[in-house]
């Protein structure tokens, strides 16, 4: 079980190996969750904080399930990477980079959605999101019955068989069966970004991806923790799969402030 992180002093050792990484989610931890996801926007405090640790050195890297440019377009950080669509695609020196075998899917994508079709219950809604498909149930005014007629739906469609089927808060997606999610992503980020140290900071169970990340890369001498972000809607399970846990988006606001605060000179 994630103790509950009150003070920076634990992470204080993972801070001062520079340059130090954070690798952060955006809905639900840097960002409030809303009701329409197009107006997700993230805390000015939390954007102002990355910044700044930015202009202290840090690396900061927002891995994201959405697409690239609605996580760039959310943030609003100009010089941080980008990992979008649970790391199908990144943004890195100014330009998106996606592998021949993510856009193979893209194709198979837009053929499952043509035979889903609109599903017919209210206050759910199909985001195409290129290689991914994403269900929505949160204005769903009964979500337990909204989830089983996403997932019959989806059922139904033969084609759906070809991509793997993953939840997170409110939502179910259709993704591309690929060794590809945010822990992945966030170790190849590391490399890329030259970092020594870091910290890996999300909010519901498709992160638990990133956490495993940092895992890996303790496991190859780096260090780094995970905090996951607490809510009344997060699954215990997260608690059972990070190393420090903090309360909502202020909770991570306080975070970052500390780690600002800690960092070398």
């Amino acid at each position: 079980m994630a103790a509950e992180l009150k003070s920076i002093e634990p992470l204080r050792a993972i801070i001062q190996a520079q340059p130090l990484g954070i690798f952060s989610d955006i809905d639900g931890t840097l960002a409030p969750m809303v009701q329409d996801p197009a107006a997700a926007a993230i805390s000015p405090r939390a954007k102002d904080l990355l910044e700044r640790l930015m202009e202290r050195g840090a690396k900061v890297a927002l891995v994201s399930g959405r697409e690239i440019e609605a996580a760039r377009r959310i943030a609003g950080i100009e010089g941080a990477a980008y990992a979008g669509n649970h790391g199908l695609h990144l943004w890195l020196d100014g330009r998106e980079e996606t592998t021949e075998a993510v856009q193979a899917y893209v194709a198979q994508a837009r053929h499952v959605l043509r035979r889903i079709g609109t599903i017919r219950y209210p206050g759910v809604s199909v985001e195409d999101k290129g290689p991914v498909l994403a269900f929505h149930y949160r204005n769903a005014a009964d979500e337990t019955e909204a989830r089983k007629a996403i997932m019959s739906t989806i059922e139904r469609v033969g084609a759906a068989n070809n991509f793997g089927v993953y939840e997170g808060r409110k939502v179910i997606e259709l993704r591309p069966p690929l060794e590809i999610n945010k822990g992945t992503a966030i170790v190849h980020l590391a490399e890329r970004l030259g970092v020594r140290s870091a910290i890996a900071i999300g909010d519901d169970m498709t992160d638990v991806d990133m956490f495993l990340g940092i895992e890996a890369l303790r496991r190859g001498g780096l260090p780094g923790a995970s905090v996951a972000v607490w809510s009344d809607e997060a699954s215990p399970d997260l608690l059972e799969a990070t190393d420090y846990s903090v309360s909502g988006v202020p909770g991570v606001e306080w975070l970052l402030a500390e780690v600002l605060t800690a960092l070398p000179g």
